[in-house]
């Protein structure tokens, strides 16, 4: 760790902007975020030295995802020179498993005019793919491809990245015996502070006694709930916004099973009402089930609103407050043109359009990842509204094409999400960390069509198993 604060030449500074990018891999750079942050803003004054006469496809490509992470615009053209006159990469780079890696990773924080970062990611796709069904590779680099193909570091979840990554840099015969301890030791007590947070979740859980007045297919997603708290908050000094966010994120999945599957169009209507006077007083004009709702909404936000106030951040209540009313009113909407009350459109998502462009992506995204794992369910419910039925019926094409063409605008809405990212410079970097993890949030629980929330096998208890149960041996 003397290397973060060494004085030193350009290579110096090559080699720590390096270090950086295997302490955000391990889950430790948070431990070091002003160092980190004096070293790339010093570094980045003098890119064109560091950068200039360096051949290497790994460091470059090192180097290129550690500024952009930062919010330093390294421009992508850096990669020009390994590619020949027809644009292309060349075929010697093929040679280099780890450089091809680092590229592909590298290509995944482009921006909607970086077409060369295209480009490296057919060229780094197809061989990544070669090499994992060639099987040539040592077995520990052919697991970090085959989780890095699955979802790259860009999109996947903080504490997943750092487990997945001290198993493979341990295998690594050139390794820092210090650095790995203490990746180690920092995972274990992450892993501590994790337990006791979930632990204490479930009891606030069954606290609250609505399991009783559910349907009995009504599945709760408590877990679920937890996990995507840990996906917009890995450090453990936010355990509160874990908590809080883990609190909301339950009742939304309540509520959307509510709205999907048991909601009459009056009794949402009712509840809608409710939540704009947001008083207990109205609780009894309410049916059962949205009695139940309800009275989660009242309890959740008197939570939520405890531990703002304790620290000193009351007004963000209002502005949660207001958001569940667009979300119920919105709600109310979707159901009607889900039952033909009113005729599915482009109004269905004309809401985002009053947000910032990244908070739009954002939303966009989570509109068509949702929609798209969600089709076949909704329409074996006799559902319409969704942006895979609306996109069949505008533009006459099956359900395959209409599933491709909302795959390929949420690329797209990647590629605007990294680009605000970077454009945006007068809102603190932690802020624009959390907008980034809700994107991930939102990478991780839909990618590849493994709906997490709707299936509690495969991936969530793949997740929960390695980051809660499987031993990290010193």
């Amino acid at each position: 760790m003397e290397l973060l604060s060494s004085q030193g030449d350009d290579e110096t500074s090559k080699r720590k902007v390096l270090l950086i990018q295997l302490l955000l891999s391990l889950g430790l750079a948070f431990h070091f975020e002003n160092e980190i942050k004096n070293i790339l803003e010093h570094a980045f004054r003098k890119i064109d030295d560091i950068t200039g006469d360096e051949k290497d496809l790994s460091t470059i490509s090192i180097m290129f995802r550690v500024f952009r992470t930062y919010g330093h615009n390294l421009p992508s053209s850096v990669f020009k020179r390994f590619t020949g006159d027809d644009g292309k990469f060349q075929q010697s780079l093929t040679e280099d498993a780890k450089g091809i890696l680092s590229l592909y990773e590298a290509a995944h924080l482009g921006t909607t005019t970086d077409y060369i970062l295209d480009e490296a990611l057919k060229f780094t796709s197809s061989h990544l793919k070669s090499l994992l069904a060639g099987g040539t590779c040592r077995p520990h680099i052919l697991r970090l491809i085959r989780n890095t193909l699955y979802l790259p570091q860009r999109w996947n979840m903080e504490a997943v990245i750092a487990r997945e990554y001290i198993s493979f840099y341990e295998q690594e015969e050139d390794h820092d015996k210090m650095l790995l301890r203490l990746a180690k030791l920092n995972f274990k007590l992450l892993q501590l502070h994790y337990i006791k947070e979930l632990k204490s979740f479930i009891k606030w859980w069954m606290e609250l006694g609505l399991t009783s007045k559910w349907p009995s297919q009504f599945r709760e997603r408590i877990v679920e709930a937890w996990l995507a708290g840990l996906m917009m908050y890995f450090e453990p000094q936010f355990s509160g916004g874990r908590v809080i966010a883990a609190k909301f994120n339950y009742l939304l999945t309540i509520l959307d099973d509510a709205c999907d599957h048991y909601f009459s169009i009056h009794e949402l209507t009712r509840l809608v009402a409710c939540v704009e006077r947001w008083s207990p007083d109205g609780i009894d004009t309410l049916e059962d089930i949205s009695r139940s709702v309800f009275k989660l909404m009242l309890d959740v936000f008197d939570d939520i609103g405890k531990g703002v106030r304790s620290e000193g951040s009351s007004y963000h209540l209002k502005e949660m407050l207001e958001e569940l009313n667009t979300l119920v009113r919105a709600n109310l909407d979707l159901v009607k043109w889900a039952r033909g009350i009113q005729t599915a459109g482009k109004e269905a998502y004309e809401w985002v359009r009053s947000r910032p462009r990244l908070i739009k992506s954002l939303a966009a995204k989570g509109r068509l990842m949702d929609d798209i794992t969600d089709f076949d369910s909704d329409m074996s419910n006799g559902f319409a509204a969704n942006a895979i039925n609306y996109y069949m019926k505008q533009f006459v094409v099956t359900k395959e094409e209409a599933i491709l063409e909302c795959q390929r605008m949420i690329v797209d809405i990647n590629k605007t999400i990294n680009e605000e990212l970077l454009k945006t410079t007068s809102v603190p970097g932690r802020v624009l960390k959390q907008a980034l993890n809700f994107g991930r949030l939102l990478e991780l629980l839909y990618t590849k069509s493994d709906d997490i929330y709707n299936c509690s096998e495969g991936k969530l208890k793949e997740y929960i198993v390695t980051l809660l149960i499987d031993p990290i041996r010193l």
